[in-house]
């Protein structure tokens, strides 16, 4: 596990970790954790391991079992398909919004991303997974920033986090083309074309990752 930047409290070092650990791979869904094992694993203390487990199980990522220590949940068919159903509801409302609403410095950032991620193609080398779902992050949360709906945009943040592991089973992370539309509808100011984007964007990433079940 790698070492995380100081001036975090030593708790959201240990969560961070323990759960880009499981995000990656490196632990997998049915594993046994106890917080001694990753106690010493990650060079920290009992009590702030303890309170990142603590909040891994409300995430839903872990799951405590009595008296021997947690397991990590596996991602259903289910689940996936819930929360791409809420996205779905959430992410179109949000670009409806934007499209009135958006600046042209959040046009520019938006397509700063898409820039990075045709730049990351180009270089045509495996990538980390992480680098794609922060730049997918991003550039759905700026769109749903941009909605002027503070409430509805942290809803927005927290299923994307939510859906961490399940787009890191998407084989295509990077892929310059696949925010294209978005971007062109919202440089046009339609929101039919933009909703319309959206909604095939998320549908489409759903089916990749339905194949992966």
């Amino acid at each position: 596990m790698s070492i995380m930047p100081p001036g975090e409290t030593k708790k959201n070092q240990a969560y961070k970790l323990i759960r880009q650990s499981i995000i990656t791979g490196e632990l997998n869904p049915g594993d046994i954790l106890t917080i001694a094992d990753l106690s010493e694993r990650l060079n920290l203390g009992i009590t702030p391991v303890r309170e990142a487990l603590i909040v891994l199980e409300s995430d839903g990522i872990v799951r405590s079992l009595a008296r021997t220590g947690y397991v990590i949940t596996t991602v259903s068919l289910q689940d996936v398909i819930e929360t791409f159903f809420l996205r779905t509801l959430m992410e179109v409302e949000a670009i409806d919004l934007a499209v009135e609403r958006i600046s042209l410095m959040d046009l520019a950032a938006l397509e700063e991303n898409r820039s990075r991620e045709q730049q990351i193609a180009l270089e045509n080398k495996i990538q980390p997974r992480n680098i794609g779902y922060e730049l997918k992050r991003e550039f759905h949360l700026l769109i749903a920033r941009a909605s002027g709906n503070q409430r509805l945009a942290r809803l927005v943040e927290h299923y994307m986090d939510e859906m961490e592991r399940m787009l890191a089973r998407d084989p295509y992370i990077i892929d310059p083309q696949q925010h294209v539309d978005i971007l062109v509808a919202l440089k046009q100011r339609d929101k039919v074309l933009a909703r319309e984007a959206m909604r095939k964007h998320i549908e489409n990433t759903k089916a990749r990752i339905y194949d992966r079940f």
